[in-house]
């Protein structure tokens, strides 16, 4: 690997989210496109290259690279893809997939409006209606640790509650925010930038 992407992955293990997202703006596009030649549907792509990114954050601090970082993530994309196409055939599926009209193995392209900004914007957008839904003390507790960075111990203080109640409260908003988010098309990038920081009650 270059000194570049050491640096990038070491970024990865120590849990900086801009450098996660400086990723998915490099490569997501890039990611989709060769999804797409093996399974057909940008639909299907997206959701390929999202669970390659989810998973890429969730075992950052395992993270091992012996090729180059753009190796190793179309490695892991066509690793999906195929897994993909495997578990159609399994499940005597896979003829009728390729016969669907939405199938149609095109190169994959975005339109300005599905830009990886636009994505991001929309994602966020989506985020604040759902938070705006969550019950009140939920919502309180979760936009003073989340987004004004408070410890536990500061919220139970500020909202006059306990610090076990606070962590309740937190749990169930992550809860609710996942239900509520769950059919978004980049659900990965929810859990990063939604995802508990491991601080304890303490």
């Amino acid at each position: 690997m270059s000194i570049t992407e050491q640096n990038i992955v070491s970024g990865l293990i120590n849990g900086e989210e801009n450098t996660y997202i400086l990723l998915f703006d490099q490569y997501y596009v890039q990611l989709c496109s060769f999804s797409r030649k093996y399974v057909g549907r940008k639909d299907i792509a997206e959701e390929i290259v999202s669970d390659v990114f989810f998973k890429l954050w969730e075992n950052r601090e395992n993270l091992k690279i012996s090729t180059s970082l753009r190796a190793y993530l179309f490695k892991s994309t066509l690793n999906n893809s195929l897994l993909y196409l495997r578990k159609l055939e399994k499940e005597k599926k896979l003829e009728e997939y390729f016969s669907d009209e939405a199938v149609d193995n095109i190169e994959f392209s975005f339109t300005q409006e599905e830009s990886p900004a636009n994505i991001k914007e929309g994602l966020f957008r989506n985020i604040e209606e759902a938070i705006g839904q969550l019950p009140p003390q939920q919502q309180t507790a979760f936009k003073l640790k989340r987004f004004e960075g408070k410890k536990t111990k500061e919220i139970a203080e500020t909202m006059g509650l306990s610090p076990k109640t606070v962590e309740m409260h937190i749990s169930k908003a992550m809860l609710n925010l996942r239900e509520k988010l769950k059919n978004s098309a980049h659900s990965f990038l929810l859990f990063m930038l939604l995802g508990d920081k491991g601080e304890s009650v303490g």
